[in-house]
């Protein structure tokens, strides 16, 4: 009984909901013309027409043989129903005339002898149209008014030379957004009126518009069927959409199926199945038990089952795509602690995105590192060694006692603050100071012997790297971040200074020849030095701008003063600062 109240309250829901669209419908059929032949079908069209659309829903305005007076009576009525309306209809049955491309509807009593007579006689079809499309948001209109037409005769005699204008049937007509426009056939073709009690274009209408559930448009395809069929092919009914939306005018009727009676049960088969199948390992048999027994007496047993299994079978899969590293683990145990770069380098090309593929480019990088200062440190140790085996020679020979090569100077601006790469952080103190004492004496700041003890030597020649090279250090001990920027800096900074007993020549420190004067000559080269002496200026710098000049390689430059002295000028690396000059 439940189920019976059910499904009646579902059927009068969906009635209510089919009908509370608002339509409204004008319907017009003119057959008793009173001044050329009466038509046979036209009020029977509308008769038929009217009873269809007030069965879908429609609230109708019918009008039948009406003059011009009633016709425009009628459509006044129907208008004033179109405000608030969801969706409007019109159908006319009758004499219709196009003039100059414009469609006209034919009223009972006119006459239209001239072509002047249209304005007065007949109803312009967009009239109605206009109408519907300024209050309308859906308008369907259906004419079947294209029947041979006499007016047409008499139209086009009036008008002589004109009478082209006067088309057979009517002129298409151009549709509004949401508009459908149906004619009984194509623009400009004649329809016919029919053997029966209506015309084949209005007894295909009422046959199929309003199919359940079906469109408009599916509605008008079957109408056209139908047409072609009565007519032999004659008559082609036609349509213009502008439609944005399908339009149904009668709704299929939801119909709730009735459950099926569920099975009846028996508890002691679900038993034994259930026992069949508990201890299983697949999740197919406790879905089959489900799917038997939906809310049997073990369904939530069976649904934990089926997450346990799909738990499980996940596990399992991820534990199988997992890589096996374990000789990956083993490779990189057995060359942890080497001291070898191609070690690290054989890892990399058998696991390049390895587990410690980082790790392993961080040690090739600290290695090479640590042989570049080694060499770098050897290659120091050894011109040093040089230098000594120099100094000890005899002083009356012309030796290169200390010489750098020269080197194209590089501007030293104060750089941006560096922060040390990882490879300097890895060096302990002792390879950090032995790596910045190298670096030293390549721009020319000597610290003596690269031994990798930081005493005052090298605090003096980092203090004088700081300065010529405009370079603000904060502390004067080994650090990462000077020593990154040591190792950027390129070229000759610090001037070469020559020691006792040496000239620079060519950008080296040469032993000067001594000669031995001669009692009699000591008195007066004595003598001559002094006078000379007292007559060069104290500042060798200002009265020797003139006498010196630098090539774009050269750093130290010797002239002989005017006054007699010889004056040596140190050109600084940075740019900013002017020459020294001093007397030799």
């Amino acid at each position: 009984m439940k189920q019976i109240l059910a499904c009646l309250l579902l059927l009068v829901f969906a009635a209510s909901a089919a009908h509370a669209e608002r339509r409204v419908a004008l319907v017009i059929g003119n057959s008793g013309y009173a001044n050329v032949a009466e038509l046979k079908n036209p009020y029977n069209d509308a008769k038929g027409m009217s009873d269809k659309l007030t069965d879908l829903g429609f609230d109708v305005v019918t009008g039948l043989d009406l003059s011009l007076r009633d016709m425009r009576q009628t459509v006044r009525e129907f208008i004033k129903k179109l405000d608030n309306a969801d969706l409007a209809l019109f159908f006319y049955a009758g004499h219709g005339i196009q003039v100059n491309g414009e469609n006209y509807l034919v009223p009972v009593d006119a006459e239209l002898s001239t072509h002047l007579d249209l304005d007065f006689e007949a109803l312009p079809a967009n009239l109605v149209l206009n109408a519907m499309e300024q209050s309308t948001k859906v308008n369907l209109v259906f004419l079947d008014a294209c029947r041979n037409n006499p007016f047409t005769e008499n139209l086009a005699r009036s008008m002589g030379t004109r009478s082209s204008a006067v088309g057979r049937g009517l002129a298409k007509i151009g549709s509004g957004v949401g508009s459908l426009v149906s004619f009984a056939t194509q623009p400009g073709n004649v329809a016919l009126d029919g053997d029966g009690e209506n015309s084949p274009f209005t007894t295909a209408l009422i046959k199929h518009l309003g199919t359940p559930g079906q469109d408009i448009t599916r509605d008008l395809v079957m109408v056209r069927r139908d047409v072609l069929e009565a007519t032999k092919g004659q008559q082609v009914p036609w349509d213009n959409s502008s439609l944005t939306g399908e339009v149904i005018l009668k709704q299929l009727e939801m119909v709730q199926p009735a459950e099926p009676e569920k099975p009846t049960i028996n508890p002691q088969i679900e038993l034994t199945y259930w026992d069949s199948i508990k201890s299983g390992e697949s999740i197919a048999y406790f879905e089959t038990y489900l799917t038997r027994y939906p809310e049997g007496q073990f369904a939530d047993i069976a649904k934990i089952r089926i997450d346990e299994l799909k738990s499980r079978s996940e596990a399992e899969a991820a534990r199988n795509a997992k890589p096996d590293t374990s000789a990956e683990i083993a490779f990189w145990q057995s060359i942890q602690n080497a001291t070898r770069p191609e070690m690290y380098e054989t890892y990399l090309e058998q696991y390049p995105d390895g587990i410690y593929a980082k790790l392993a480019r961080l040690n090739i990088s600290s290695l090479q590192q640590q042989a570049e200062a080694a060499a770098t440190a050897a290659a120091a140790a050894k011109a040093a060694k040089a230098a000594d085996a120099s100094n000890s020679t005899s002083p009356a020979q012309e030796i290169t006692v200390a010489a750098l090569p020269q080197q194209e100077t590089v501007s030293t601006e104060p750089a941006p603050a560096i922060v040390p790469s990882t490879s300097s952080r890895s060096l302990s103190p002792e390879e950090l100071a032995t790596a910045m004492q190298t670096e030293l004496n390549r721009l020319g700041c000597s610290v003596g012997r690269v031994d990798g003890d930081w005493g005052n030597r090298s605090r003096q020649a980092l203090r004088t790297f700081s300065r010529e090279a405009g370079v603000d250090l904060a502390s004067l001990d080994p650090d990462p971040s000077i020593l990154d920027r040591l190792k950027q800096s390129t070229g000759r900074v610090c001037p070469l200074t020559c020691g006792r007993n040496q000239e620079l020549k060519n950008g080296k420190c040469i032993a000067v020849r001594q000669e031995t004067p001669s009692k009699s000559n000591e008195k007066s080269n004595s003598t001559k030095t002094a006078q000379s002496s007292g007559a060069c200026p104290a500042d060798p710098t200002a009265s020797s701008r003139r006498l010196v000049s630098f090539n774009y390689r050269q750093i130290t430059a010797v002239a002989t003063h005017p006054c007699g002295r010889q004056v040596i000028c140190n050109k600084p690396q940075s740019n900013v600062h002017p020459f020294k000059c001093f007397w030799k």
